[in-house]
């Protein structure tokens, strides 16, 4: 089993509910934890720079913000950066965040190895990964399995991501719409184009276009 774990979550409670499972339940020896994502990357860097690397780092994905500045402010980029300096460490998301097509982008590119749900079994699920990740297997809580394999029979096609990208550029819907017309780009009525937004935002979890952005963003798609 791990002997040294770093764990990135904000909620102290949650924090020390996870500690607790792993040392009571799974004898890990040494936990460290920490409230933000910059810190846990300082801790991780230190670490390195000792030669007692962590063997494993267990992190949320959104983080609430407060009075401190932050260079990496969510989940995301905390793993982003972990992952551009080439280190393959495994990490864990837990979260209450229920995004289909960031699960998949996430495993596929091998960035995380396992994806839990908080929640009634949360902690339960939570023991169940770091054993598979541990074995070199992954793990993704039942509930997000389901609504993966129920969101992605949408497929991100190409069309998609050119409307995305000119959705990041500023362009307006109508923009887009007498875009797609010049370059016989098909759909390109305005009311196709509204559906297929309101589709990728439901299927990226953004409430707006600027969250569509930014979850397309962080999901490498553009």
């Amino acid at each position: 089993m791990f002997k040294k774990v770093l764990v990135v979550e904000d909620l102290d409670t949650v924090g020390y509910g996870i500690a607790t499972m792993l040392q009571k339940e799974l004898g890990i020896s040494e936990v460290v934890l920490t409230q933000y994502c910059d810190e846990g990357y300082l801790k991780f860097q230190k670490a390195l720079h000792n030669q007692l690397p962590f063997e494993l780092i267990i992190t949320d994905l959104s983080f609430v913000q407060d009075h401190r500045p932050l260079t990496l402010n969510s989940g995301r980029a905390l793993i982003h950066k972990i992952r551009e300096q080439g280190h393959h460490t495994p990490i864990i998301i837990c979260t209450v965040d229920e995004n289909p097509g960031m699960v998949k982008q996430l495993m596929d590119k091998k960035m995380i190895s396992a994806y839990v749900l908080k929640g009634r079994y949360g902690l339960k699920d939570l023991k169940t990964a770091i054993e598979s990740v541990f074995k070199g297997q992954s793990f993704v809580s039942d509930k997000m399995r389901r609504l993966t394999r129920k969101k992605m029979a949408f497929e991100i096609k190409e069309y998609d991501v050119s409307l995305l990208s000119y959705l990041s550029n500023g362009f307006t819907q109508e923009q887009i719409s007498d875009v797609f017309k010049t370059k016989r780009i098909s759909p390109n009525s305005l009311s196709s184009i509204e559906k297929r937004l309101n589709k990728l935002k439901d299927v990226l979890k953004a409430s707006n276009n600027v969250q569509l952005v930014a979850n397309a963003k962080d999901l490498g798609l553009i």
